[in-house]
């Protein structure tokens, strides 16, 4: 059978059309955290309903990151968020938080947001000294059974749409490496059935060789790295992986400012050429210019 070549062309559009269509099916709805520079890093945002996880050492700005992200998504895209701490309490935080001009005591009193401190030893101890007499593993995971339960009654009760928890490293409660294994794996599995785009921090291991459970598990993993050049201290932000997001793959300077933390996606820290780290790009106090922003 032959056709026209009109009636190709038309065949051809209509293939186009069916195809267009289809592959709309499967663009993947992005939630912007509102960090000034990352987010065209990363196409926009991060895949909604993901579980990203924020690595860094002390001082690296993860806790500021994560705050940042839900404070944003507050006020700037009317999304609800819970701040889930395992260390630090409420009052702390908020203290701390003010620091960048973040009134987060004004935004629960508007119940758009929750701060939960969830102390998993002490539910561990609870458990333990309630129970009937069995196995660690049983005591470990109700505690987690009880975290959860918290964590996903605060998000019902806002309607939060974005979840940040500080951090991963306080989940890892039990001394056998196997039931840290199936605590992670259980945490991380719930936490992507409650409707939240979810960031969740965890301390860097020392080993650069070495990979934590939380890292093959999440949808992307984002690394906040601190260097001492020259007496200099250079923050970096490396995006180790996203899944379904084309993104940046290289090492881009980030500042803690007065009004929270500044991308610059432009610039690198290695020059290319010299492959050194580059310090041209700061001043004399280690700062970059945030006018580059604008």
């Amino acid at each position: 059978m032959r056709f026209s070549r009109n009636k190709l062309y038309c065949i051809r559009a209509i293939n186009i059309i069916i195809l267009e269509t289809n592959l709309s099916r499967f663009q993947m709805a992005r939630v912007p955290t509102g960090i000034p520079g990352f987010d065209e890093l990363i196409e926009g945002g991060f895949i909604e309903n993901d579980v990203i996880l924020l690595i860094g050492g002390p001082g690296a700005g993860k806790s500021t990151f994560g705050a940042q992200y839900l404070y944003e998504g507050i006020t700037s895209y009317d999304e609800p968020g819970v701040y889930i701490t395992f260390e630090e309490t409420p009052a702390r935080i908020m203290r701390n938080m003010w620091r960048h001009g973040w009134d987060l005591e004004r935004l629960i009193k508007e119940d758009k947001l929750r701060i939960i401190r969830a102390d998993p030893i002490a539910y561990g101890r609870y458990i333990e000294k309630n129970r009937d007499p069995d196995s660690n593993k049983e005591t470990d995971t109700r505690t987690i059974e009880t975290v959860l339960r918290q964590i996903y009654a605060n998000v019902q009760e806002i309607g939060a749409k974005r979840l940040f928890i500080d951090s991963m490293t306080s989940l890892k409660i039990s001394p056998d490496p196997v039931n840290v294994r199936y605590i992670i794996l259980e945490f991380i599995k719930n936490i992507e059935n409650f409707d939240c785009t979810t960031l969740i921090t965890s301390e860097m291991h020392r080993e650069t060789d070495h990979f934590t459970v939380e890292e093959y598990l999440a949808e992307g993993v984002i690394c906040l790295k601190v260097f001492r050049i020259g007496g200099e201290r250079i923050r970096a932000i490396d995006i180790l992986k996203m899944r379904g997001t084309k993104h940046d793959e290289v090492l881009r300077p980030y500042v803690m400012s007065d009004h929270g933390i500044f991308v610059y996606p432009s610039q690198s820290v290695i020059g290319k050429e010299a492959d050194v780290f580059s310090t041209e790009i700061f001043s004399s106090r280690g700062t970059l210019d945030e006018t580059e922003l604008r």
